[in-house]
């Protein structure tokens, strides 16, 4: 289960800016007239949302397309879906909780807890719905005293990355372990001064060499046990940091 490239941008903008505004206007128009875009114009989209052609312009960029014409096209081929839970989801649910507490890599969950004492500087970050496991850890950790930072956007989180210094913690929670595939920052990040990366992944798939470790675990990658599984690795980090709190 990998959310596609568009999905992230739409959903992101619409999340993260005030009702309204030219880009959750457009992002909201391009959602629910999906099925209509086949030949539909930048200058159509700007008229239906009433905003200039350069605002239309500048909102591909901003969500990483070099044209209308190719966020048009992605539209056209995203298949959102949405899996429908089984009577007993609950039990699903449960089950996929207590297999990360079995199977969670328990000296990389050392380690990243001596990187949380160490480290004054934590930003956690998380695309769609792993950003609610990111926020549980964030109030979880101010509540224990330790300070954090976050932000809903990803493309945000992505600036915040690719600019953070050697003094910071990032922690990533990916349940594919594929955040950084919609946009690699290898070329921001090859340098020394990079901060200390963690992902927090349900997957023990290669990560580009500027993440330091994985903290894993196994799971299906089910839609319908996400972001529970990773809401669960949350808990679990905020629990281990609190013994040494």
């Amino acid at each position: 289960m990998v959310y596609d490239r568009l999905i992230v941008a739409l959903l992101s903008s619409l999340a993260t800016r005030h009702e309204g505004s030219a880009v959750a206007t457009i992002a909201r128009y391009l959602i629910t007239h999906a099925s209509e875009l086949n030949d539909i114009t930048v200058k159509g989209v700007a008229a239906a949302c009433n905003v200039g052609v350069g605002s239309v312009s500048r909102f591909c960029r901003e969500t990483g397309f070099d044209s209308f014409d190719e966020l048009r096209n992605a539209l056209v081929e995203s298949k959102p879906s949405f899996d429908r839970a089984p009577d007993e989801h609950a039990k699903l649910v449960g089950n996929s909780l207590v297999l990360v507490q079995q199977t969670v890599n328990k000296s990389m969950m050392r380690a990243l807890i001596d990187d949380l004492a160490t480290y004054e500087k934590v930003f956690l970050c998380g695309m769609l719905k792993a950003q609610a496991a990111a926020i549980d850890l964030l109030v979880d950790l101010l509540m224990l005293g330790k300070y954090a930072q976050t932000c809903v956007s990803y493309a945000e989180q992505l600036d915040h990355i690719a600019t953070a210094g050697r003094e910071e913690l990032v922690i990533v929670f990916s349940y594919t372990g594929s955040y950084f595939d919609a946009h690699d920052l290898s070329p921001e990040l090859a340098r020394l001064d990079r901060p200390r990366i963690w992902m927090v992944a349900g997957t023990k798939q290669p990560q580009p060499d500027f993440v330091y470790g994985c903290l894993s675990f196994e799971s299906s990658h089910s839609q319908l046990t996400h972001p529970f599984q990773l809401e669960m690795v949350a808990a679990l980090i905020a629990q281990e940091y609190a013994r040494l709190a």
